[in-house]
């Protein structure tokens, strides 16, 4: 049995969307779809217990796991649905679930919060700690574009993103566009390089192909554009993102300290892209 696509849910509208997203992606896997809802448990003198049959709060997360299962069965009646009331810190349960499963799927923007906000702290808390793929739904389902964007830094060591990418373009029979934007590091740099920058982005262009030789010789049926772009990494994918289906960025990039949860790019890919954005953090060794 293959992992399960899992999804959270609030009674949100963005969850909501989360849950179609999620049964879609389920059914093209061909696996099983959880749903699930957390609350937070009861609390007595240190002792943790579990809420009652009759509590109202189990009764209303009872009736958003019915509806939100009934919302994914009927848009993907061929995906086995299951739903689960867990108690806990949500974000903590939820990274904990995504360890277990093929990709874990949220909303950007929960019921809680400010509504100016465009990415809520769930969103956000699951996508920054979580292992695996994390998508981040905003809106409701649109027209499909056919067309899958990644970022892609070449000097990475790991690119658990790029592996996502590609499964992820082969499975839907879409187009992957490949985006790796770069810059000049400083002026005085820049003073001592000649006119015209034309073999600077030659070189990217061939470095940003010499990294994806592996992936290009093992996924021959995926058709692959190469963008190489002088500036902004979130500028790019985000302006790239307003034709494509899913961007899907990395965790981290270079130079980020080990304890921030989000790297620049990933962090800004999420407020600003157009579509749902892929969060891709390496999953742990067993070491």
């Amino acid at each position: 049995m293959s992992e399960p696509v899992i999804v959270g849910v609030d009674g949100s509208r963005a969850a909501l969307a989360a849950v179609l997203w999620a049964a879609d992606d389920a059914a093209r896997r061909g696996c099983d779809l959880r749903i699930l809802h957390v609350e937070e448990p009861l609390v007595f003198g240190g002792q943790v217990y579990e809420r009652s049959p009759d509590d109202p709060v189990r009764k209303e997360g009872e009736r958003l796991l019915a509806e939100a299962a009934a919302v994914a069965a009927d848009f993907r009646g061929n995906v086995h649905v299951s739903a689960e009331l867990l108690y806990g810190h949500i974000v903590e349960i939820l990274c904990a679930q995504a360890g277990e499963a093929a990709a874990a799927v949220v909303g950007s923007r929960g019921l809680g919060g400010f509504a100016g906000l465009l990415l809520g702290s769930v969103g956000l808390g699951v996508a920054g700690h979580a292992v695996g793929p994390v998508i981040v739904v905003r809106g409701t389902p649109a027209v499909v574009q056919g067309e899958l964007v990644a970022g892609l830094d070449p000097e990475d060591a790991v690119h658990p993103a790029i592996d996502y990418a590609f499964e992820e373009a082969q499975v839907r029979g879409a187009r992957l566009r490949i985006v790796h934007a770069w810059d000049l590091p400083s002026t005085s740099v820049v003073a001592r390089i000649p006119p015209g920058l034309d073999f600077i982005a030659q070189a990217r262009q061939g470095h940003v192909h010499d990294v994806l030789s592996p992936w290009l010789k093992r996924y021959p049926d995926v058709t692959v554009a190469e963008s190489v772009f002088r500036g902004n990494p979130i500028a790019a994918l985000c302006e790239t993102s307003a034709r494509a289906d899913l961007v899907i960025v990395g965790s981290r990039g270079r130079g980020v300290i080990r304890s921030a949860m989000l790297g620049s790019v990933s962090h800004g890919v999420l407020q600003y892209a157009s579509c749902p954005v892929a969060v891709v953090r390496p999953r742990r060794s067993s070491s």
